[in-house]
């Protein structure tokens, strides 16, 4: 078989040759070479550059960093609710809803609606309702009953005489609307919007301490 191989090398000229083994060689090494030309970032005078494998494992690492780094800006049930209510909307507007940079988006975009409607909240809120607010945190998942609340709001009453001509439905109305307590089988119940809130005044250092 080698004797063969020998007579056909031999009766083929150098330039045939030379192309047989280009050939054998780009079939043997395709994988190494493909790997090699996609690393590829400047051909010149100098010769080839090419990019370190290294350097773009790092660079992934960093992009996964930084992604996750975005998304922990705050983890909340609330934001996480805002979040899906954005995704809702724009899968009805039939706009992409997938993708790092669409996530990292609708996360910052829901924290800007939750802190200006915070920031709205803490501008309106009375000081006693926030320490309701509180009350009804220390028994969340419990709730407080109609009577707890109806003997709060004549304590409220008693102290704050510019709402001697408020019922008690009209007191907690704000709260209700702005979906930070709820009533559940006659009991009230702060609602985890409302928990947010008042986690939302600790990291911001706002006050309780407000009028009425």
């Amino acid at each position: 078989m080698s004797e063969i191989v020998k007579v056909f090398l031999s009766s083929l000229g150098w330039p045939h040759i030379t192309l047989i083994f280009g050939i054998l060689f780009m079939i043997f090494f395709r994988k190494p070479i493909t790997a090699f030309i996609g690393r590829i970032r400047t051909v010149g005078k100098e010769g080839i550059t090419a990019a370190d494998t290294s350097t773009e494992v790092q660079y992934v690492d960093q992009r996964k960093k930084a992604v996750q780094d975005l998304m922990n800006i705050s983890d909340s049930i609330v934001l996480k609710e805002q979040e899906e209510l954005i995704i809702k909307d724009l899968s009805l507007r039939g706009l992409e809803t997938e993708g790092d940079s669409i996530k990292i988006l609708t996360r910052h975009l829901a924290a800007t609606q939750l802190t200006l409607d915070y920031e709205q909240i803490y501008n309106l809120i009375f000081g006693s309702q926030i320490s309701l607010l509180k009350r009804l945190n220390d028994v969340a998942g419990e709730g407080r009953t109609r009577d707890y609340m109806d003997d709060y709001f004549l304590k409220v009453k008693t102290v704050h005489q510019k709402l001697n001509t408020w019922t008690f439905d009209q007191y907690l109305d704000f709260l209700f609307k702005r979906t930070l307590i709820t009533n559940v089988r006659d009991k009230y119940h702060i609602t985890n919007k409302g928990v947010d809130f008042l986690a939302w005044m600790v990291r911001n250092g706002r006050s309780e301490d407000r009028e009425l």
